[in-house]
């Protein structure tokens, strides 16, 4: 080979490392950020915990079988408290909205309602299922 191919080579696996790690770098934060963004649900927790429990407690089959229904009543129980703050944090938002539209003027009114759509659609779309069953709808003021 002659030295400008070797050259050649060097540059070339250089890129293609660069290139890799660029990749690798937006493909960790895209993950990073949705699961920042999107909080696990019960059953994704509880499965995390049983494939600890099986892995570090070496649990026998029989043992895995008992312990399954432990876990789903709770990831049933732990999907029902995210819905219930939801929802109390749906509730505040709005009765705060209804104190400080209190305060303000007609156009400064429909600027807060405006505001309080866009939050809402923000989060629909964040959540990519809308609101959690049984959410409250805010009443046309809004944060």
């Amino acid at each position: 080979m002659s030295h400008l191919t070797k050259n050649k080579i060097v540059v070339y696996l250089a890129a293609i490392f660069l290139v890799g790690g660029v990749t690798g770098a937006v493909l960790g934060w895209t993950g990073a950020k949705e699961r920042w963004w999107h909080p696990p649900d019960g059953k994704t927790i509880c499965d995390h915990v049983r494939h600890r429990l099986q892995s570090e407690l070496n649990l026998r089959p029989d043992q895995v079988r008992e312990i399954n229904p432990i876990l789903e009543k709770r990831a049933k129980e732990m999907d029902a408290i995210h819905s219930r703050t939801i929802k109390e944090i749906e509730e505040l938002i709005r009765s705060t909205n209804e104190e400080i539209a209190k305060v303000l003027g007609p156009e400064q009114q429909q600027k807060l309602d405006q505001m309080e759509r866009e939050r809402e659609e923000f989060f629909r779309k964040r959540s990519h299922h809308g609101p959690p069953p049984g959410a409250p709808r805010p009443g046309g003021n809004g944060l």
